[in-house]
């Protein structure tokens, strides 16, 4: 058995689909990497002193047992510890599934999957995305890190290797954790004892060529976990999400964005059984452009100083149920601009400022932050 250490699942994800990895190079092989952040935050408008995290720290193992068959993991701490009887901290599998290629252009894939939405829920290694934080889009609209237990298949159109394709059956979210400010978030399972009463199909399409990615996923499912108030239904409480996204590096330039509508089935009755206040609709993205400063100084150089700026508009109560009152507050735009310093490719020190406004003009602040990243 071989033992070597290989670049983390983004590359692998950014490489082709399916995703063979080691199983192409050897008969049997295993791969060890990993990433991790070290966060610093300044509130302008609390009246607290700085705080400092260690974010995460992730260890990442694969194993091809075969040319068709091979494991993928990863392990999560994050803020450096866990403590009994804190609340912070938390030491999670990230994911873990099989792969099992049935020719070239189809695998099979289940276990804790990562729910192929958006940029950044798949390919979230601090040295890949700018900021010293992942967009607040990412966490309150599409609920980064989402991942849920199944099965599915991988892989990309016959005779069109640049259009990848995903498609799975996994559990469901749970109704019960729905809030007024972070949406669906509460509801993930993550691969705890999921309940299955409520199977949840997702998928996604992707067109990539050197420079450019342009994806659309979707996700739908019912959200009742058996709760008779609800239904009892596979698709009762249903939940439905459309989402969009594209990147593009033309020379010293790059841009991204990200677009997600969710629409929330019975959020009346929801809010009713729960005493939430779920919005119906919640909606929002973000645009993101940044420049590379040494292109023009040093255009041969591989090392990078990106600065950038992306703004932020996304609502929870962008729709709300009769009965349950739209608190423009949950309105928020963010706009974010600092600087990304790359020496090496997997290696990353940042700094960014954060203007945080929303429509209600209530708990509004700006965020002055830095970080480092790194992923092998």
């Amino acid at each position: 058995m071989a033992t070597r250490t290989a670049p983390p699942l983004a590359l692998l994800l950014l490489a082709s689909f399916p995703v063979t990895g080691l199983a192409q190079e050897a008969v049997e092989a295993t791969t060890i990497g990993g990433y991790g952040e070290v966060q610093y935050s300044n509130h302008s408008g609390k009246g607290t002193p700085g705080e400092v995290n260690l974010e995460r720290f992730v260890v990442y193992l694969a194993h091809a047992f075969s040319d068709r068959i091979s494991l993928r993991s990863e392990l999560e701490i994050e803020d450096a510890r866990l403590e009994n009887g804190s609340a912070s901290g938390e030491v999670a599998l990230e994911q873990a599934y099989l792969d099992y290629r049935l020719v070239d252009a189809v695998t099979l894939r289940t276990g804790l999957i990562l729910v192929p939405l958006g940029i950044l829920n798949e390919i979230h290694e601090p040295p890949t995305f700018n900021g010293v934080a992942r967009p607040d889009f990412d966490h309150d609209v599409l609920p980064t890190t989402w991942r849920e237990l199944g099965a599915g298949v991988v892989g990309h159109l016959p005779g069109v290797s640049v259009v990848s394709v995903r498609l799975y059956l996994l559990n469901g979210l749970r109704a019960d954790g729905f809030t007024a400010e972070e949406g669906i978030r509460g509801g993930r399972q993550q691969g705890q004892k999921a309940t299955f009463a409520n199977p949840s199909f997702t998928g996604r399409l992707e067109y990539g060529r050197p420079g450019l990615r342009l994806g659309a996923a979707f996700w739908y499912g019912g959200t009742a976990g058996q709760d008779s108030v609800l239904g009892t239904g596979a698709f009762d409480a249903p939940l439905a999400v459309v989402a969009a996204d594209g990147r593009l590096d033309v020379g010293a330039f790059q841009f991204r964005g990200e677009f997600a509508t969710i629409h929330v089935g019975d959020a009346q009755a929801i809010n009713s059984r729960y005493g939430s206040a779920v919005g119906s609709r919640i909606a929002g993205g973000f645009l993101e452009g940044a420049v590379n400063l040494l292109r023009p100084i040093a255009p041969a150089s591989r090392q990078t100083l990106m600065l950038f700026l992306r703004h932020e508009r996304f609502d929870t109560h962008a729709a709300v149920p009769p009965g349950t009152a739209q608190d423009p507050a949950l309105a928020r735009r963010i706009t974010t601009f600092g600087l990304s310093y790359k020496p090496l490719w997997n290696v990353v020190f940042k700094g960014d400022y954060q203007l945080r406004r929303n429509r209600a003009a209530q708990g509004q602040d700006d965020v002055l932050a830095l970080g480092m990243g790194y992923q092998f």
